[in-house]
């Protein structure tokens, strides 16, 4: 939750703020019911590839319910487990001009914005302020076409300073990896694999000018192993009482855990377990550190 996010003068006298409600509240169902009716009405065909994408059934028989349009059938015949998946089909359906981006400006800029662009001033906007005003853990992914969960505002501060200096040619995709990782992991529809996977990319395209330059097919696997052997030419800025030696055994221990953790990687005799969200979430945090220690030259050779 932002800081100036309002909250309850109960909740402000308290010692711990309310958490995020997952789902859809009962305080939110009815005004997100409204925003699907209105939204699929907007936009002709909305309704019904909406209802294919997620396999809903808005057909009656004939004679029955013929002033009901597509649109209200979808806002308010559907299951309440639905609404959000629904929303996230509607979002990519609409056309997102100017959407992305639109946190950099001035709230006199997205004022303009919003009154220049209908589609957002319409449609994304009063959503946004709906999930805000109803303490979702979801939110309008930044390029307006999906619904992902709310990233701990800590948490986005870390991985976005991650991102930025990471966006450098010597480090390869970085940038990208991270960012799909990240995606992936906070996602309606969470993709741990993907995120899981992705996660490691990252952290091998950061890592690997610095630890393997010349092995053009380096894995993290292998970086663990050259690691250990030149150990003695890495330096970080925090070197502990050992020498050096405290700090380098983090940024192991942090690469080990990460390498080691992804159960999804190889087939074998066992069945392959996938990983799950919460250790995807994990693996991602674990990655923006790593990237941002190796990006930055916090670990560097001697």
């Amino acid at each position: 939750m932002t800081q100036d996010q309002w909250t309850p003068l109960s909740d402000r006298n308290a010692h711990s703020a309310r958490v995020l409600q997952d789902g859809v509240p009962d305080s939110l169902e009815v005004p997100l019911r409204q925003w699907i009716h209105s939204t699929a009405e907007r936009y002709t065909g909305a309704a019904e590839r909406t209802a294919v994408r997620l396999d809903v059934d808005l057909h009656f028989e004939e004679g029955e319910y013929e002033t009901i349009g597509p649109g209200e059938r979808l806002a308010y015949w559907t299951p309440t487990e639905t609404l959000l998946d629904i929303i996230d089909a509607l979002l990519d359906l609409m056309p997102n001009n100017g959407w992305q981006g639109r946190q950099k400006f001035s709230p006199m800029q997205i004022a303009l914005l919003d009154a220049t662009t209908p589609h957002n001033g319409q449609h994304r906007v009063p959503l946004q302020q709906l999930l805000t005003d109803a303490r979702s853990a979801y939110t309008i992914r930044t390029d307006g076409r999906a619904l992902v969960r709310r990233v701990d505002p800590a948490v986005a501060a870390v991985t976005a300073v991650a991102l930025k200096t990471a966006d450098q040619p010597e480090r390869g995709s970085a940038t990208r990896h991270l960012s799909r990782a990240l995606e992936a992991a906070y996602a309606l529809q969470p993709d741990p694999v993907k995120a899981y996977s992705e996660a490691i990319k990252a952290v091998e395209s950061a890592a690997h000018a610095t630890l393997q330059p010349k092995h053009s097919a380096a894995t993290l696997g292998t970086m663990l192993g050259e690691f250990r052997q030149i150990r003695a030419k890495l330096i970080v800025p925090i070197a502990g009482k050992a020498g050096g030696a405290e700090g380098l055994a983090v940024v192991e221990s942090m690469m080990e855990l990460l390498w080691t953790g992804q159960t999804s990687r190889h087939g074998n005799l066992q069945e392959t377990r996938e990983e799950t969200a919460q250790e995807a979430v994990m693996a991602v945090h674990l990655a923006a550190s790593l990237v941002q220690f190796f990006v930055s030259g916090a670990v560097q050779r001697c």
